[in-house]
């Protein structure tokens, strides 16, 4: 039973009516309605592209709705900053955190809000901070795994996410929006998260929490709103969802009968093979191959080493040691470009700052492991060249806008050209890095079908994921690193959450000594 028990009885903090908002071009809002209530976890869901980022920005302050109202209390309000919604009580925390690094722990919590000592009260109180800051992460039961004086930059990203949650506290502010909270965090991290939450709406704060990970929601939230093609579909109370397909369906707006295809059954020759690599310190003795066809997964926990190892196979890292070899045939990689050239397409966890050229066009980013391809004699064919980049989106149901700049797409849509631009290459070894971090369910069923149709034209894919359930269903084997080494191997005929998961633990647990043999 949820935290809310009597729907309809409370009246709500937040109340917003009929919100509208448009850009050139595009309408991004049309007659949403929202309502928050004291002491409500209210989670916001839908696609990429459904809206919710405009929302939050129109309640944070960081724009202004071109229709409709919004009012605090029973009273209407218009936030002509992000300041000025602070002023008023709501702050948002956003997936990129607003954390000074250099700055203490204690600095952090009450930035913009200093308090002040000395003559006048006109000078920084150093003192009272760190009490500020003690207090508040007391109140978030942190105050012994968090240090006041320490630097924020030496902090994990969840503890970063618990200082700006204080931050909050610290304002006193009734109503806190978090924008994927956990998208970047561990799963003892996330859960960390998800019971300081818990704590703050026993104490009446509001949250409005917007996250992919529908389990979480589920578990979490009291009421869901659903927006779709920015236009609120309908909220409920989460007991009326019996489980994520029936979320999903309503985010979607049709059935979902299979979110991941059929497995290829095609499995050739031989394609990819690595023996003995190691980088020291990071990981030990790594050996895999992939055969044309074959899907295979690496899991494990945040910080086991596994997106090192790919980065040192794509040549994006050094390596100490070990061999690479394709069809048969020894590599010498040392940078990216060598791996390319072999026709090695790396699809990186973080897409803006190492997949794509976020200030240029879909269209460049999508042809910019292939030019070379469509000129003769130094000319680029630039109509041949737009044909194949719009061929490759419309094949992977891109839904943005090819000639604006990436970074104006939604990240299920960056995630597209990511993989479009290998595809384009005419790579024939995949590795995909977390390819559905951070994206709606509807872009990671098109992904997933995107990694069957390239296994089923014969290509060899590696799949790093953290959520074991995607790699059960996509896979062929499954690999799990735990501690820069390879714990174990299971086929698919013998997959086990259960033995993923304590390999995965294993080599976190074992004395380093007993590991190292």
């Amino acid at each position: 039973m949820t935290h809310m028990q009597a729907d309809g009885e409370t009246p709500p903090l937040v109340l917003v009516r009929g919100v509208g908002k448009s850009y050139p071009g595009v309408r991004a809002l049309r007659g949403v309605d929202l309502d928050l209530r004291p002491g409500e976890v209210h989670a916001l869901v839908g696609e990429n592209g459904a809206g919710k980022s405009t929302l939050i920005r129109i309640l944070s302050g960081a724009t202004q709705p071109d229709e409709g109202t919004i009012a605090l209390r029973g009273a209407p309000v218009t936030f002509a900053s992000p300041r000025a919604a602070r002023d008023n009580g709501i702050v948002t925390i956003f997936q990129e955190l607003a954390i000074v690094p250099g700055m203490t722990v204690a600095e952090n919590i009450v930035l913009g809000n200093e308090p002040a000592g000395g003559p006048g009260r006109q000078l920084y109180d150093r003192r009272a901070a760190e009490a500020l800051a003690r207090e508040t992460l007391a109140a978030l039961g942190c105050e012994n795994e968090i240090d006041p004086r320490a630097r924020a930059g030496t902090l994990s990203t969840g503890q970063k996410q618990i200082v700006e949650i204080a931050r909050a506290l610290a304002l006193k502010a009734p109503v806190i929006i978090l924008d994927e909270p956990t998208a970047s965090l561990s799963g003892k991290e996330a859960d960390a998260l998800l019971a300081i939450l818990r704590r703050l709406r026993t104490d009446g704060t509001s949250i409005l929490y917007v996250s992919h990970r529908l389990s979480e929601v589920l578990e979490l939230a009291d009421r869901i709103t659903v927006l779709r093609g920015g236009a609120h579909v309908g909220t409920r109370p989460t007991s009326a969802f019996g489980d994520p397909m029936d979320l999903i369906e309503m985010m979607v707006g049709r059935p979902l009968d299979e979110l991941f295809p059929p497995r290829n059954n095609e499995i050739g020759a031989l394609v990819l093979k690595v023996s003995g690599l190691t980088r020291a310190g990071v990981f030990q003795d790594i050996g895999f191959d992939v055969k044309a066809g074959e899907v295979l997964g690496f899991a494990g926990l945040v910080g086991a080493g596994r997106t090192e190892i790919m980065r040192a196979v794509f040549g994006a890292d050094r390596r100490d040691g070990g061999v690479i070899e394709k069809d048969g045939r020894r590599l010498d990689i040392r940078k990216p470009a060598d791996a390319i050239r072999n026709g090695i397409a790396y699809i990186p966890e973080d897409r803006k700052d190492q997949g794509l050229v976020t200030s240029l066009s879909g269209h460049e980013n999508l042809l910019m492991a292939s030019l070379a391809d469509y000129c003769r004699a130094g000319v680029v064919s630039r109509g041949r060249a737009r044909r194949a980049a719009e061929e490759v989106a419309r094949r992977l149901q891109f839904r943005g806008q090819l000639a604006k700049p990436a970074r104006t797409n939604s990240g299920g849509n960056q995630q597209k050209i990511v993989i479009g631009k290998w595809m384009l290459s005419r790579a024939d070894v995949f590795i995909f890095d977390e390819p559905t971090r951070g994206i709606d369910v509807g872009a990671k069923a098109e992904i997933y079908r995107q990694i069957q149709s390239l296994a089923a034209q014969g290509a060899a894919i590696v799949v790093v994921s953290s959520e074991t359930s995607e790699l059960v269903h996509l896979c062929h084997r499954i690999l799990v690193v735990s501690a820069g080494r390879i714990e174990d191997e299971l086929v698919f005929e013998a997959f086990d959450e259960q033995r993923i998961l304590a390999a995965a633990f294993r080599g976190h647990t074992l004395p380093t000594a007993a590991h190292a043999k």
